[in-house]
């Protein structure tokens, strides 16, 4: 990859990692541009072809009703068949007086999924008719990091594991739908693209030859999308020309927002792993789980495995994306004269590993629809499930705000004295 303005061929871009001002050279099928600062990918033509992506797409719509619909694990109770399904664990959760916690898991395990593939397909028939999707590529770029379905496939396990002892389960044939539609989502999750795909279709022209000394090419954060002049709507007020997405966020005001959702998700955690998260009754004798108790159940149990799961996801996460975000966020404010490569390094695992929070909330929603009341051993969602949803929604919000170009600009700083 070229890093001088020269080849008229070339493309101008800003990282949106690092805010360097680069020049790409025409990419082949395959080849990817990485940032030669912060080593973030800027161009990437090793993906599939939207065709190939809303093919797999409509198979998920195939198989997601068989998936959410039916049975995935039985157990038998007194003679009972009890059976699990993703949508009969969020609507007994809604139904039993959990409704705001069946929402959030009703967000990420049924909404965002079935969106996601429906938003794919509609880019398809945008391109064959010749349309311009901007609407389209704006919602596939926020619906993609809620998409979990691969997070319940993990739930689905720890669910199994945590019935066992109290009764003998099966796993339903429908199971097999809803692991084929778990790895085509996870297959779309990683192989489409939206920033290339808006590449593709409002494909950039801002060329060396644009740049003038005086004045340095703007960027948008939400296309990616590098050009000199915006656009200007009725109130005057800038806009991206390509997704018409506002520029007009300071940093002050990313911070603000960064800080809001993250000091949320802080005051959400502390009755999230107070209280208890769920109950579990045993001849009407009751017994209430925390986030941390429900750890060391499993390890009574003789699941350590499970139980090393359910801790990273439940506790060591959450808390780590907490600890980790303050750290930046103090970065940030104070100047801290800390590692840029190592300081990324950390933002980038807190994208990776905070929708892996959600598991709980998974094997609750299961658990709901697997151990139902009235029987030897009834289950109940506790209080702290709602406020545990809360902040891993909250700290995902906050580290979707968190802007790494502000840690950039410090090294910068300190690079020019």
């Amino acid at each position: 990859m070229q890093e001088t303005l020269t080849a008229q061929e070339n493309t101008v871009a800003r990282c949106g990692d690092c805010n360097a001002l680069l020049s790409l050279p025409p990419l082949k099928k395959g080849e990817l541009a990485q940032c030669p600062r912060c080593h973030g990918v800027l161009r990437n033509k090793d993906r599939w072809s939207l065709k190939r992506c809303s093919i797999i797409a409509f198979s998920i719509l195939l198989l997601i009703p068989f998936a959410l619909n039916y049975p995935l694990l039985s157990v038998e109770l007194l003679g009972t068949k009890i059976d699990a399904s993703v949508w009969g664990g969020v609507w007994k959760m809604a139904t039993e007086g959990y409704p705001y916690t069946a929402f959030l898991v009703f967000i990420c395990a049924i909404f965002m999924p079935i969106s996601f593939a429906v938003l794919v397909i509609l880019l398809q028939f945008a391109r064959l008719l010749n349309k311009k999707p901007r609407n389209l590529l704006l919602a596939l770029g926020y619906i993609k990091p809620w998409v979990m379905f691969d997070v319940y496939l993990v739930a689905l396990g720890v669910s199994a594991f945590k019935v066992r002892d109290y009764a003998a389960i099966s796993i339903d044939i429908y199971a097999i739908a809803f692991i084929l539609t778990a790895i085509l989502t996870t297959l779309l999750f990683i192989k489409i693209n939206p920033n290339e795909l808006w590449n593709d279709f409002y494909p950039q022209h801002t060329h060396p030859s644009n740049i003038s000394a005086t004045h340095s090419p703007h960027f948008c954060p939400n296309c990616r999308y590098t050009f000199m002049q915006p656009m200007r709507d009725l109130k005057l007020r800038t806009r991206c020309p390509r997704c018409h997405s506002l520029l007009n966020k300071t940093p002050a005001m990313t911070l603000q927002q960064t800080w809001a959702a993250l000091i949320a998700g802080i005051i959400m955690l502390f009755p999230a792993n107070i209280f208890p998260i769920s109950y579990t009754y045993m001849n009407n004798i009751g017994n209430g789980d925390t986030l941390f108790s429900g750890v060391i159940t499993f390890i009574g149990m003789g699941s350590y495995f499970v139980a090393f799961i359910v801790f990273v996801a439940s506790i060591f996460v959450p808390i780590s994306k907490i600890i980790i975000m303050l750290y930046l966020l103090c970065c940030i404010h104070f100047n801290w004269r800390h590692s840029i490569k190592w300081q990324m390094r950390l933002l980038h695992i807190v994208h990776f590993v905070g929708r892996w929070s959600m598991l709980d909330l998974f094997v609750l929603a299961l658990m709901m629809s697997l151990v139902t009341r009235g029987q030897i051993i009834n289950f109940s969602v506790g209080p702290a499930a709602f406020y545990f949803g809360a902040a891993v929604f909250l700290t995902m919000i906050a580290t979707s705000f968190f802007d790494s170009r502000l840690l950039w600009n410090i090294y910068d700083r300190q690079q020019a004295k």
